[in-house]
């Protein structure tokens, strides 16, 4: 197995839309591209990561694999690509080796490979009839002004308009958006709903967008909430479980 991306900070920033939720995991190796799915170690989020084989100037793999990986040191690995270099990826006796070149300069780190088992192979199967689309910077202001009050955030979609409620002991914040604004891009509303979400998984959710990348939520009572976007070229899809509360 051999692939490569030109510019080795493409893959590192791809990778980040991993890292800040999981811990370690197994990357499935296919004909179609590289793609993971894990939850965090709390068992309170997953990610499920797909990078297209188009994102890669080469992409040799022979048979399909499923290899466990630190992702953690994979991505402080990565971070020392530079710009102008490419990034190789192998696999190699039991190792992950990914090589940096550079003009005139070559360096390489191996990484062992560990054994997860299969990992996991599917989504939840959750039906999903209404989506948010909001631009990053602006969640991101949102989530800002929630971590003044409390540490959960809840989402309230009435009509055509996206309600947020903020409530803790630091006091209460209210925000309203209606859609085909500069914040909100979309709103398809076809039931009302309202679900609170940990803030702090939130935060780790959106740290790998850019400002102006759009994201797009899907928001039901009480259920998961799902979140994608685009990060150079990769797809990242989040699923959030709520707190429920009580009544």
């Amino acid at each position: 197995m051999k692939i490569t991306m030109e510019e080795a900070p493409a893959l590192r920033d791809a990778i980040e839309a991993v890292v800040n939720l999981v811990e370690e995991g197994v990357f499935e190796i296919s004909e179609a591209g590289l793609s993971l799915k894990a939850m965090d170690p709390s068992q309170i989020s997953m990610v499920s990561f797909n990078m297209p084989k188009t994102m890669f100037s080469e992409y040799v793999i022979g048979e399909h694999k499923r290899i466990g990986v630190d992702i953690g040191k994979l991505a402080k690995v990565l971070a020392r690509g530079n710009s102008g270099e490419s990034v190789e990826l192998e696999v190699d006796e039991g190792k992950l080796n990914i090589t940096f070149k550079g003009k005139k300069r070559k360096r390489e780190f191996k990484l062992p490979l560990l054994d997860l088992g299969e990992g996991l192979e599917r989504e939840p199967k959750i039906e999903y009839k209404n989506k948010v689309i909001i631009r990053a910077d602006s969640l991101r202001d949102i989530l800002k002004d929630a971590k003044l009050v409390s540490t959960h955030i809840s989402f309230v979609l009435e009509g055509k308009t996206l309600k947020v409620e903020i409530k803790g002991d630091g006091g209460e914040i209210n925000e309203e958006f209606e859609k085909d604004g500069e914040e909100v891009k979309e709103l398809k509303v076809e039931g009302e709903a309202r679900a609170t979400y940990p803030l702090s998984y939130m935060e780790d959710i959106i740290k790998g967008s850019k400002s102006d990348t759009d994201i797009t939520l899907y928001i039901e009572s009480d259920r998961p909430l799902k979140v994608e976007y685009n990060i150079v070229g990769a797809d990242a899809k989040y699923f959030l479980a709520p707190r429920i509360e009580n009544v």
